[in-house]
């Protein structure tokens, strides 16, 4: 791109601003688990004055450190579910292989497609990603709402004595009934694939 940005120093109001914004959007996307990046991208677009070929690494090495950050201080938790650490490395092993092939083509596309189809692609995952989000931060919202009136801030304890906070009953209630809507959707295949031999048996009887 031929677009030449301002030196970072000194910094202006549009700098400052950024910056307030940049960090105020890291510590929402930390505190919710996500990355940031598609907080970073329209900051660094539409406060900062960035292109898109710039606006994009430019959020990519902000959420490396970030992540750098949200991992030294959860790598010594435990998860409040499992017997385990909070940090699930066999998850890292089998996905981050993946995640720096996709930053490797991400990083070639971005110096070979035009800004507006750069745009056009980062407007479409955000809009998808923000639905998502929004329908489980729903769902999440009326999980805590209706626990929260059924035991009244009763406070629920575990077997080894020590109490069980509200979110994290809410968080293992919410597991179970994903792992129970498994075992159901596993069953009906199991009975659906049932059926279809079912059917093939008596086809071929009636062949014989």
């Amino acid at each position: 791109s031929s677009h030449r940005h301002k030196k970072l120093l000194p910094l202006d109001t549009t700098d400052k601003m950024g910056f307030f914004f940049a960090t105020l959007g890291l510590m929402i996307a930390a505190g919710g688990g996500i990355g940031g990046g598609g907080v970073l991208v329209p900051i660094y677009i539409l406060i900062m004055r960035f292109p898109p070929k710039h606006a994009i690494p430019l959020s990519n090495i902000t959420v490396f450190g970030g992540a750098v950050a949200n991992t030294l201080l959860n790598i010594r938790k435990r998860h409040p579910l499992a017997d385990r650490p909070l940090v699930d490395w066999d998850l890292i092993l089998v996905m981050e292989p993946l995640t720096i092939a996709g930053a490797l083509i991400g990083a070639f596309l971005n110096k070979l497609l035009p800004e507006a189809i750069l745009v056009i692609s980062l407007v479409a995952l955000l809009s998808f990603t923000a639905q998502k989000t929004l329908t489980k931060a729903v769902r999440m919202y009326k999980a805590e709402t209706k626990a929260l009136l059924a035991t009244k801030g009763r406070a629920r304890v575990r077997s080894d004595g020590t109490k069980e906070s509200e979110l994290t009953r809410i968080a293992r209630e919410m597991e179970e009934e994903e792992d129970e809507e498994e075992v159901e959707r596993q069953a009906v295949s199991l009975l659906d694939n049932d059926d279809v031999d079912v059917d093939v048996d008596d086809d071929v009887d009636v062949d014989v």
